[in-house]
């Protein structure tokens, strides 16, 4: 079956509510040397947005709810609140990605009442401990993130704690693990990133091992530096392919939205994608030669920038679109050079020899559980 998914089959949406972020993290998408992104409009999914997307058709088949994203962090829309009280109004789990730094105590204490007796839960990305965390999660304030994690754990949330592991911070992973479930956090993930590998994923390793770190005046204030294994495994797929392209080119595609998760991706200015990592080069920057920027490009030119808006048409009509209806399966099959290309965004994150992800039970994480002393990769 050539269709990406048919209505009927999705059980999880991930949402992006919006764009806007207290925080500039260097590796961030929506950064450039301590500022926002001059390309990323500063937006939120509004009310009449979500009442687009929970319809009575949809609504009762959705397992759960993510919020997360390419750009901005969910606890900076004005309207999350709507968005999770509509779910939990129909029994639907919501999960929620965010740096924590966001809105104060008696609003998390809120939250922690409202999710204690679902299976919903808050992932905090908390990179390091007091003298580490915003060294990568530049503008985040510690002592208020241990507030907000602290009173809605209190009140019966489920909790997890996410570490990105850098140079600086990879000596702190036991300790904030301890740390961690002393606060009563259930889950702790360790997880690597593969973005200092970019550039054109050409012949040549487009390995970067260390970036610099900006502040809000555009001032460099330190650099980062990697520890992962990431560079490794890209090795060994030049050694195989000869090149990205070829690589690109060859590999096969396992979907992970489509056949593990059976979800969509809604960004927050209503656009339907069928992940999150298509839909990113949307709001990539073009001072960088970046080759998926270059395909949304051209995706975008041969159906017109509305053919997946919300705002425009139903879901239902996004899904029946020849590139949902047809197309972009076909593609996977396909080289980037043809009239139908696969896209190099597809090979990056869901081809069989390379793993771009880092979240869990991808080859980049590794999942501890407190409960019961769990580790599972």
């Amino acid at each position: 079956m050539n269709k990406y998914l048919d209505i009927s089959e999705i059980e999880a949406l991930q949402i992006e509510p919006t764009s806007k972020c207290n925080l500039a993290c260097p590796q961030c998408a929506r950064t450039y040397k301590g500022k926002t992104n001059p390309e990323l409009p500063l937006v939120e999914l509004t009310p009449k947005d979500y009442n687009c997307i929970f319809t009575e058709e949809l609504m009762p088949q959705l397992r759960y709810v993510t919020f997360n994203g390419n750009y901005g962090d969910p606890m900076a829309s004005r309207y999350i609140t709507y968005a999770i009280d509509k779910l939990l109004k129909n029994n639907i789990a919501v999960r929620i990605f965010t740096n924590g730094s966001l809105r104060n105590p008696s609003w998390w204490r809120r939250l922690g009442k409202q999710l204690s007796q679902t299976s919903s839960k808050v992932i905090f990305s908390i990179d390091g401990l007091e003298d580490t965390n915003a060294i990568y999660r530049v503008n985040s304030n510690f002592k208020k993130i241990l507030e907000n994690a602290r009173a809605y754990i209190q009140e019966g949330g489920k909790a997890r704690w996410d570490f990105l592991i850098f140079k600086h911070n990879h000596h702190q992973v036991e300790s904030a693990k301890v740390f961690a479930k002393k606060m009563g956090f259930q889950q702790f993930q360790e997880k690597s990133t593969a973005r200092f590998i970019s550039g054109d994923y050409g012949s040549h390793l487009a390995q970067k091992n260390s970036r610099k770190i900006f502040n809000k005046k555009g001032d460099s204030i330190g650099t980062l530096r990697d520890v992962s294994r990431t560079e490794e495994t890209f090795r060994k797929v030049l050694k195989k392919y000869g090149t990205w392209n070829n690589y690109t080119n060859t590999t096969s595609i396992h979907c992970k939205y489509k056949k593990d998760m059976k979800a969509l991706f809604i960004d927050f200015e209503a656009f339907v994608w069928p992940c999150c990592w298509v839909g990113a080069p949307a709001y990539f920057m073009r001072l960088e030669d970046n080759p998926q920027k270059k395909q949304f490009d051209m995706l975008r030119k041969k159906y017109g920038t509305s053919f997946n808006s919300l705002r425009c048409h139903s879901l239902q009509e996004i899904l029946s679109h020849q590139w949902f209806e047809s197309e972009l399966v076909q593609s996977w099959k396909n080289k980037i050079t043809d009239q139908n290309p696969k896209l190099m965004t597809c090979s990056r994150t869901c081809g069989t020899d390379y793993e771009f992800t880092s979240g869990t039970g991808y080859k980049n994480s590794t999942m501890f559980n407190f409960n019961n002393g769990e580790k599972s990769c």
